[in-house]
């Protein structure tokens, strides 16, 4: 009895044994399955914080780009209204010359009928009076300032 028990106890202990050692191998491998998921957990969250970090910086890149392009935006509609100022600056310069060259053509005609009939009223008076060479004379002068300044203008 007490060998039957024995050779029992020794097969339960194979037995056992072999379970034991089944289950340290399945442990093992249990155990490298987790290390394996572990390291993938860290190498994934190192991934993950370089794509945050990635993503931030390309979020700042990007309002960054859309601040210059409302400076941009705002800077072309300042020079479209200059350009509209300046051309209606233009228009009213062009009139502007226009009046004075049209004004200085009336002047020149007048000047050239009054000097005409001063001429004649000379050549009949014998020289003409001081007054009428005083008027001549400023009216030389005058067509001489105003032909400067259509000059400079």
């Amino acid at each position: 009895l007490q060998k039957a028990l024995e050779q029992q106890m020794e097969s339960h202990r194979e037995a056992h044994q072999k379970q034991l050692s089944r289950l340290r191998d399945e442990i093992e491998e249990k155990q490298k399955i987790i290390d394996e998921i572990r390291d993938m957990n860290q190498k994934l969250q190192l991934e993950q914080e370089k794509l945050s970090a990635d993503y931030d910086k390309l979020k700042i890149e990007d309002q960054e780009r859309e601040m210059k392009l409302e400076k941009l935006i705002l800077l072309n509609d300042k020079r479209e209204q200059a350009r509209e100022d300046l051309k209606g600056l233009e228009e009213t310069v062009a009139r502007e010359l226009q009046t004075l060259h049209n004004l200085r053509k009336l002047f020149v005609q007048d000047l050239t009928t009054r000097v005409k009939k001063s001429v004649e009223l000379d050549s009949d008076d014998g020289g003409g009076s001081a007054a009428q060479k005083q008027k001549i004379s400023f009216l030389e002068n005058n067509l001489e300032q105003l032909t400067k300044v259509h000059k400079q203008v």
